[in-house]
């Protein structure tokens, strides 16, 4: 098998701060160290370069159309942004679902500018909330939370092939617990969370 060294790259994964980092080549090429990777549209590691990346993203479709489909009536906006834009803004996000406030809101604030376009209110004393609310859509943390319920439930059910072995909890048998406890990891880094 031959490498290709332009497409090949060294992440270090360590808790240490000061990192050392070896030269490493393949051939006479070396290869770059990067902090972060992306790997099937999902940066990995730093959450908020991936999160960063998506609203980047959707940003930039929503822009496209808004400039292509201004005239457009609101259920063709609707449309557009539901086929368009949200699927970036939810790709995998049972995997990455954010849990600060920081990039809670950052996702949010996408979908908001959104509503505003698709019914053409820019008015700051009109309540984007209450547009959502008209527009049937629902906050994306709930709905990444639904996401990660429905991969829970597929694994608990053997539906999927991720197992559950490791979360679930043996305890005594009370009248208050169940067969079906399962724990949450304990967990202290970023890349974890």
């Amino acid at each position: 098998m031959r490498f290709s060294s332009k497409k090949c790259q060294i992440l270090f994964i360590s808790r240490q701060r000061n990192k050392s980092s070896p030269v490493y080549y393949i051939g006479t090429d070396v290869l770059s160290t990067v902090s972060s990777h992306t790997y099937l549209g999902i940066t990995d590691l730093k959450w908020h370069e991936h999160i960063s990346n998506i609203c980047l993203k959707a940003t930039r479709t929503l822009n496209f159309v808004r400039r292509n489909r201004y005239c457009c009536s609101q259920e063709a906006k609707n449309l557009a942004y539901l086929s368009l834009v949200r699927p970036n803004l939810e790709y995998a996000a049972a995997a990455w679902d954010p849990y600060t406030a920081k990039y809670i809101q950052q996702l949010e604030r996408v979908q908001r500018r959104t509503a505003r376009f698709v019914k053409k209110d820019y008015r700051h004393t009109t309540s984007v909330t209450g547009l959502l609310g008209e527009l049937g859509w629902f906050p994306l943390f709930k709905r990444r939370k639904r996401s990660r319920l429905t991969v829970f439930y597929k694994a608990f059910n053997n539906f999927s092939v991720i197992s559950l072995d490791h979360l679930s909890v043996s305890s005594r048998h009370t009248r208050a617990s169940n067969e079906h406890k399962f724990m949450s990891l304990p967990v202290r880094t970023d890349a974890f969370k």
